[in-house]
Order: C-alpha cells, then structure tokens, then sequence
C-alpha cells in the first residue's frame, strides 16, 4: 500500500473513528493500571511496611517475655541449688538474660537488629539464626513501660547478685548459720516473686500496646483495602460508563457515517438515472474536450449511439461547422474557471439542423483544478420557430395598432408609458411621433389621464380581466380636458408583463348625457314639486271622505262618498307612484334595514289584494318555502311596494286563472341569504319585442292597453328601481311556462331576486307560541292536503292539535280529549247545512269554541251558535286565521283595549291643541277630527306663530301638531327653536312623507311622533292616547 492510500485510509472517517474507539480503550486500560500501581505504592506497600516492622517488634516483645519467663525459671532454681557451679551456672544465665532484655528494650525503644539463634531438630542442622530489625515509626507513640522495665530489670540483677553472694556463703556455713542464711534467701525469694510480678505486668501492658499496634495496623490496612477497591471498582464502572457511552456515540457516528454514505451511494444512483434518463442531452469530457460519456437524451437528440458519438469524438460534439476562432473563445472561457453558455445550430446523425442551447462548465476535484467538463445541451428548435413566428406576429400586430382609429398605450407594471400608435398621439395633441417620443416615452401615464369612473370585469371566454374606465385627458393643446373611454387588459410584450390601453374620444357623446341628466333632474325636481301640491288637496279630500262616512247619510250618499273616497285613493297611489319615482331618479329613495318575516308579508299582500282578484274570479295563491328563515332583515315596505306594483298588474291583465306569488331560498352563506320571488299569472302575456321595454318609464306593452287597463306605466319601472337600490336584479319571462300552450292566455312570470340577512331571535314567534300555549285544537276535515296545512300552521303558533276525517270520529275525540277547546271544522264535511251538528256540539262543550272554514262567501251562523265562532272563507289566508285565534282566545283583553280606549277619550276632553298647517282645507279636516274627540284646536298658519302663541303670548297646549312645509318659518325649524328654548310639549309631525328616512329627520329635529297624510281617524286617534295618556 502506497502512502498515498494509507493517508486515504487513514483519512476515512469510519477508521478514524474506530482508531478513536481503540484510543479510548488503551486509555481506559493505562488509567485503571495507573490507579492500581498508585495505590499500591502510596498505601498498600507503605502500611504493609508498617505491619511488617510492628510483626518484627512483636517478636521481639516475645523474645522479651521468654527472656523473663527464664529470668523466672532461673531465680526459682536458686532455691534448689547445692553445687557452687550451679550457682555459676544460674547467675551468668541470669545475667545474659538481664543484658539480653536490655538489648531487646533499647531496640523496642530505638529501633535495631537483634539476632536470635534457635535450637532446631534438623537432620543437618542443629540451630538456626533469625535475624530481626525494627525501626521506631516517628508517627508512633513510645510505650513507656519500656522505660520503665529497665530500671527494675536492673533491680533484679542487683537482687540476684545479692541472692548467689548470700547462697555461695551458705554453702560454706554452719547449719546454724544456713538456717539463717537460707531465712534471708526466702526473703530475697520473695522479693523476686514481687519484681517478676511487677515486671511481668509491664511486659503485659507493653505485649497489649504492640498488639494493640498491630491489629490497628492490620485493620487500617482492611479498610484501606475497601476503600481502594471501592475506588478501583467505582472507577472501572465509570471508565466502563464512559467507554460504553464514548462506544456508542461512535457507533451512532459510524452508523450515520454509513447512512450517510448509503445516501449518498442512493442519490448518486438517482443522479446517475437522473442524468442518464434526463430529456436533455448531458456530455462529460476531460480536459481536452474528449467525450468520456454521453446519457440516452444526448442520443435521442442527436441520433448518435455512445459508440458512435465516442468514435467521431469532437469537442463537445458540437458542430464541425463551427469556426477555430469561436472554439478558442469557448476553450479560453472555460480554462479560465467560467461557465459558457449560448445557442448553436447542429447537424443530427440523418443530418437535419436542429438548434440546441448549449451550456458548459469545468468540473474541479479536491485541489480545485479542473478535472472534467461537463456540457448540457436542450433542443430548442421549437422554441426558436416559436420565436420566430412570435416575432412575425408581433410586427404584424405593430403593423395594425399603429393603424388602429382608437388611441393605443403600452404601459409597464409600473405605469409607464412605453410604446403607443398615431391615433394615441393625435387624441393627445401632438403631431408627429417625433414631437410625442420625448414628451411620452418613460413618463407615467396618469400624468395625462385622471379617472373618474372604473368598472372590471371577466371576460368569460379568455378569463382576462378587463378594466374599463373614464378618464380626463389633459390635452397638449391649451391645457384643454377631455373625455375618454378606456379598456385596460394585461398582455405579454417579450416575455414582460405590460398593459394594453385601448381609448377613445367621448367629449362628444359626455356632453349629451350631461345634457340629458340635467333634463331629467329637472324633469324630477318638476314632479316631486307637483306631487306635492297635488297631494295637499288630495288630504283634504280623503280627509273630508273619512269624516262624512261617520256621518248619518242614505245609501245613495254613501256610494257617492264611497265612489270618491276609491277615486281618491286611486289617484293618491298614482301621485305616490310619481314621487317614488322622482326620489330614485333625484337619488334621494333610503333603503331601510329592520327584522320581517317574509311569510307575514306576503299574507298581508294576499289579503290586501284579495278583494281585487275576488271580484275578477281569480285565485291568488301563495306559494312560500318552507326553507325560508322566520325573520330575515330588510326594507319590508319597499319588498311590499315591489309585490304591490307586480301582484297588482297581474291581477289586472288577467281575466280569469290565477296568480302565484312564490318565494324561495336560493342562496346561503352564513347569515347571509338569497331570496327569489316570482309572479306567475295566466294573463294577456306580453310579446317578445316588448319585453325589454317593460321596465322601461311611463311604458306599457302598447298604447291599447293603456286605454283598456289604465295606468301609469310606472309600477314596473319603479320596482325594477327599487328592487336594484336593494342590491338584486329583476327580469321577465312571457308566456309563463305553465300556460305556454294558450294562445289568449299565455301568462307572463315576473322574476326578481333580493339579498337579506337572516335574523336568528323571533321574538313576534315567540309571543305567539305563548299566546296559544292553552289552546288545543280538533281539525276536521276530509281533504288530507288542507288537514296537513292547517295542523302545520297552529303548531308553529304552539297550538296543540288533533286531527278527524269525518263527524263521528270528531264527536269521539272530543270526548275523549275533554282539554280540546277550539273545533276547527270545513263546512263541507257538514251533513246539514244549517249548523244543527254545531248547535248540538256546543250545547254539549259550552267552552269549545269554532272556526268554521266554508268556500261559499254567503255562508252564515245567523247567530244560531251560542258559542264562540268565527266564519273564515277559503283560500285560508293565516293573518285571518290568526286574528281569529286571537279575539277568540284573548277577547277578554280586547275588552279592556276597548274600555282603556273610551276611557281615555272621556279623560281627554277639552284638552288644548296647537295645530300648526297653511293649508285651510287641511286645517278644517284636521280641526274637524280633533273636534269630534272632544279635543280644543288652535291654528298656527307657519312655524313662527307657533313659536309666538307658545313662547311670547304664553298659551297653554296639551300637544302640538306641526306640518312640515310652511310658510316664514318650516316645521323642522320652529322644532329646533321650540326645543333650544326648552319646551317640552309632545310635538308630532303632519307629513304626507312617511318615508322612514323623512321620519327619521322630523326625529332628529326634536319631534316626538309623526303621522301621515292624508290622516285618517284610527291613525290620529292612536297618536293621541300615546302621547296625551303619558
């Protein structure tokens, strides 16, 4: 193995880390021996060393004893000696044991060798030499038992000393004289017994201190050797904790090292396929430009196999047709580090020229030089035709909006004006593309165009978004403005977003709207003047009206009076139909927000046009979704006034069938919801060329039916108005798609669309459920669909039912069920016409009460019925059949209404009443009707008057009513000043403007209360117990 490719191994990460892993080992390995031989030197051979030398001065302490011991033995045999050489014998042993044991003190107390020689029973041997050395350790205490031993080993000699000298003289005495001797022996005798005993008992203490010595030596030396092995095993189990740690994060490491490389073996595999499988061609060379591999795209493009492309080997393999100038500039740009790039025309293998871009950069190994190079080359033939083409279309569209006879501007994304044609420059008032460069080229376009109006919009076939706006043009010529319309849609110019402004001249066409608009202002500020003076009369003809039918008057009076009152108020909706129509175009009409429910609604329409449709013969269904919420929020009065105007002409133009007022949910999103309504009839149909006209004003189908039908041709135009000021859509369909097959009748459908929002609390639903929460009811009737209806309706107002099919089984349920207290029965179910089966069930259920539901108009109780009973007529209308409930089940509260009203009426006689108004016919209805109320009227012809009666002259009123329009002094502001002077009189408002925005004013002003004109009787008679009872 080279050194090279030890240093690559070496270099490997997995060996590194391995290597590192037989590091930490080794380490672990030397540290736990360190440790080991540590200890022993510092403790183990030290404290051995200790024990050892204790051990030596044990020994001699034994030696010590046994030298006593034969100190002993020796003076004992004093007594039994007889030989003078004995005595010898006995003082020199005597003597060597005393000199013995001085030794063996002096190396307990100062340390020393001592020999020992001992007798042995060898076959070779007869003794042998043990050799002791002790050294003192300075750590130690000395015993002083040693010290004192001395000095009675030196008494002891003395005392053998005497007792030989004393012996040896008695065995040369007399027996007289032995006697005595022998008397002094015994004496010494037993002082020797006393200093052996003294001795002995020193020797014991020093024996116990050495002893003791050694076995603290010997235990500290145990615990030594626990705590060493704690410490060696604590520190194994740490280093094996470490190692095992240190081993598995090199594990981890060598293990993400091999995922790693697994990885990178898998993406070099994918970037392998990858390049091999992409569409474009890739080539790699070497430094000379040689191919050293090519992937299948480079085949598909070219149509040379590897073989073959590596055989003809020519640089990059691009085309032989390129020169040695342009070769070089390539060649120069890549050795210098860069990348080159650009488009050339090449030859395929069956030699069709296709073009490809070309890119092609240097490879650099680890020293960062260059190794290989590496060319992608992309067919862009088709991009290149494409581009071309483009190219053509864009001069040929140059071409044609350089003539175009519109004005065309190029703006970019910021605005700018970039291009623009000849009729551009015309409408901006230059003459010449030269003159119109300088002055427009880079420069922001609303520097010459201010919008004033813009709409977009999608156009449904491309999905662009267009913009179309009307703008100002300021013009180079004087500073002078004009109109212009202008279309604005985003366009690619060169692959740049830019937009295309498309605009014309309409000065022109500007001046006559104008023109137009002014007229029509005009036209309307005329009509709701004249509305208003005609509505002035109008009041008091209806106001007189009202007053002679309380009159006592004929019969033939009273058709006159009733002829008028009809044509009055005939005439009055006509007005009102002008003056709505002169606030929408004056943009003056308010479209008001509060809670209604639609169902309601359309009943009281039902109800309100059903004398109409009843003298023609015609039914007028109701056909409403059950999906519809109960309380939805909206302009109620103006949906009416929509329903009214449609309903109405339905009713007219048709002669016989009927007319269908349907309602349906057909759009939901959170609170918000779409209702669609349709008026379907079977009427006269409207032709197929006038039906864009038919919303047109003071237009109907033709001028025949205005003589035949009458009216002003403004219904539909105004709903169609309000039903856009609500933020829906109104259109036609004639015929009705249910009578299309009738040539006289074909019918027409009305159709408009509005938003509301859907209110969730019903607090009027509520009061109902509670109203009827007693009343439990028994329908009968024989038809399945009306049973269905009818129980549908009284639960939803919380009443409980049942149901029968016939009188039998209504006679056993209401015996049944003694609760039931209202009978709701179908005449036609009725065996005899006269009531009799009613009379009988009454008679028997006197609290029962009847709703008695007949087809037959003339149908009549004539009073037979003692109970409580209401006549209803089909179709069932549920405002009629809930006013019925109502006073069946709360007349006992309409009583009190009745007695609280007449009262009030009896309380408020002679009041005074200040009745502002300039209009002398008005002052005369209204004086009238406050009169017969018992009521005291003062005239105040304007606002000022009024002011003086009150403030200056101080007159006293009870109330005040103040029209609006006065002369000198109007009703809002003689308010205002009534109010700033601090007058705190009720003051209610007289205005033929019941609009809610036109009470909201006279409210802001200070009034209390309005009531409209022409005033009727019921409507100034609940004012006043408002605000006189307070």
């Amino acid at each position: 193995m080279s050194t090279t490719e030890k240093a690559s191994f070496i270099n490997e990460p997995i060996i590194q880390k391995l290597l590192l892993l037989v590091g930490v080992y080794v380490f672990s390995i030397i540290a736990v021996l360190f440790v080991e031989s540590y200890f022993n030197k510092r403790y183990v051979v030290q404290i051995q060393e200790k024990i050892q030398n204790q051990e030596q001065k044990q020994k001699i302490d034994g030696f010590l004893r046994e030298n006593i011991l034969h100190l002993q033995l020796n003076f004992n045999r004093y007594a039994s000696v007889v030989d003078p050489n004995d005595l010898s014998a006995i003082q020199k042993n005597i003597n060597d044991l005393i000199s013995r044991s001085h030794t063996y003190l002096d190396i307990l107390e100062k340390g020393g060798i001592v020999s020992v020689v001992r007798n042995v029973n060898l076959p070779n041997q007869d003794e042998i030499t043990e050799i002791i050395e002790y050294q003192p350790d300075p750590s130690e205490e000395l015993i002083p038992q040693v010290s004192e031993l001395k000095p009675k080993l030196n008494e002891l000699k003395a005392l053998s000393n005497k007792n030989a000298a004393h012996l040896t003289n008695l065995l040369y005495l007399t027996q007289t004289d032995k006697t005595a001797l022998a008397k002094l022996a015994n004496d010494y005798a037993a002082q020797s017994t006393e200093m052996f005993k003294h001795i002995m008992q020193l020797e014991h203490i020093i024996s116990f201190s050495i002893n003791k010595q050694v076995v603290y030596l010997n235990n500290s030396n145990i615990n030594m050797v626990r705590q060493y092995n704690r410490y060696k095993y604590g520190s194994l189990a740490f280093f094996f904790l470490v190692i095992m740690a240190i081993t598995a994060w090199l594990i981890r490491q060598v293990h993400h090292l091999i995922e790693k490389r697994k990885q990178a073996e898998a993406n070099s595999r994918k970037l392998l396929l990858a390049v091999e499988q992409s569409p474009v061609a890739i080539i790699i060379a070497d430094t000379q430009g040689n191919l050293e591999y090519v992937n299948r795209g480079f085949e598909n493009s070219s149509g040379y196999s590897k073989e073959e492309a590596m055989a003809i080997n020519r640089p990059f393999f691009l085309s032989p047709e390129v020169d040695n100038r342009f070769l070089d500039h390539v060649w120069q740009t890549l050795q210098e580090g860069r990348n080159w790039t650009g488009q050339l025309s090449n030859h395929r293998k069956d030699g069709t020229l296709f073009w490809e871009k070309v890119m092609i950069s240097p490879v650099f190994n680890d020293n960062y030089a260059i190794s290989n190079y590496i060319a992608i080359k992309e067919d862009v033939t088709e991009v290149k035709t494409l581009t071309e083409s483009l190219r053509t279309s864009n001069e040929t569209m140059r071409t044609i909006t350089e003539n175009l006879p519109v004005g065309v501007l190029i703006v970019n994304t910021d605005g700018e004006i970039i291009q623009f044609n000849k009729s551009a420059i015309k409408q901006m008032g230059f003459t010449s593309m030269d003159e119109a460069r300088p002055m427009l080229q880079g420069q922001p376009a609303e520097r010459f165009f201010v919008t004033t109006r813009q709409d977009d919009y999608t156009d449904p076939v491309s999905g662009v978004v267009v913009i179309t706006k009307e703008e100002q043009l300021t013009v180079k010529e004087n500073n002078i403005y004009r109109e212009v319309l202008k279309n604005t849609i985003p366009v690619k110019l060169n692959n740049t977003n830019v937009f295309l402004e498309a605009f014309m001249d309409i000065t022109a066409q500007k001046e006559i709207q104008k023109k137009e608009a002014e007229s029509n202002k005009a036209k309307s500020e005329f009509l709701a003047n004249m509305s208003h003076e005609i509505q002035t009369p109008m009041n008091g003809i209806i106001g007189a009206t009202d007053l002679l039918t309380q009159t006592r008057l004929s019969r033939e009076q009273q058709n006159i009076i009733s002829i008028i009152n009809k044509s009055g108020q005939n005439l009055l909706n006509i007005i009102n139909d002008i003056l709505d129509f002169s606030k929408i175009e004056a943009g003056k009409m308010k479209i008001e927000s509060y809670p209604f429910n639609i169902l309601s609604t359309i009943n009281y329409l039902i109800e309100q046009m059903s004398f109409k449709s009843d003298q023609k013969g015609i039914h007028l269904i109701s056909a409403v979704s059950e999906t519809i919420p109960p309380i939805v929020v909206g302009d109620e009065s103006r949906l009416i006034q929509i329903l009214v105007n449609l309903v109405g002409n339905s009713v007219k133009f048709t002669a016989q069938g009927e007319v269908v007022i349907r309602a349906e949910v057909i759009q939901q999103m959170g609170n918000h919801i779409t209702l669609h309504f349709a008026i379907e009839d079977s009427g006269i149909g409207i032709p197929q060329d006038k039906i864009e006209k038919i919303f047109e004003s003071f237009t109907q189908a033709d001028g025949s039916t205005t003589r035949k039908y009458g009216g002003t041709g403004l219904g539909t135009s105004i709903s169609k108005m309000l039903v856009e000021l609500m933020g829906g859509k109104i259109w036609c369909e004639s015929p009705n798609p249910n009578f299309s097959w009738s040539k006289d009748s074909p019918g027409s459908v009305f159709h408009f669309n509005l938003p509301f929002t859907i209110e969730k609390y019903d607090a009027e639903w509520e009061q109902r459920s509670e109203r009827f929460k007693d009343v439990m009811a028994l329908l009968v009737d024989n038809h399945k669909t009306n049973l269905l209806l009818g129980k549908k309706i009284l639960n939803n107002w919380g009443v409980r039912t049942c149901e029968a099919n016939d009188e039998k089984t209504a006679l056993e349920i209401l015996q049944q069920y003694p609760d039931i207290n209202l009978l709701m029965v179908d005449t036609i179910l009725l065996e005899k016409k006269d009531f009799s089966l009613l009379i009988e069930i009454g008679q028997r259920f006197p609290k029962l009460k009847f709703i008695i539901i007949s087809s037959d108009s003339k149908v009549s109780t004539s009073g037979s019925i003692a109970n409580d009973h209401y006549v209803l007529q089909r179709p069932l209308k549920q405002n009629t059949l809930f006013n019925a409930l109502d006073k069946l089940f709360a007349r006992e509260v309409n009583k009190q209404m009745e007695m609280d009203e007449e009262l009030f009426l009896k309380n408020i006689q002679g009041k005074r009443i200040l009745l502002a108004e300039d209009n002398v016919i008005n002052q005369k209805i209204a004086e009238k009707m406050l009169s017969r109320l018992g009521l005291t009227t003062i005239i105040a012809h304007n606002g000022q008057e009024a002011i003086d009666r009150i403030v200056h002259q101080g007159e006293l009123y009870d109330l005040i009513f103040m029209d609006i329009q006065m002369p000198v002094l109007n009703g809002l502001d003689a308010t205002r000043q009534l109010r700033s002077l601090g007058v705190g009189l009720p003051i209610v408002a007289m205005t033929a403007n019941a609009l809610q925005g036109d009470r909201d004013i006279c409210i802001n002003a200070g009034m209390d209360d309005y009531v409209g004109k022409p005033v009727k009787m019921s409507d100034l008679t609940a004012v006043l117990m408002k605000w006189l009872r307070a």
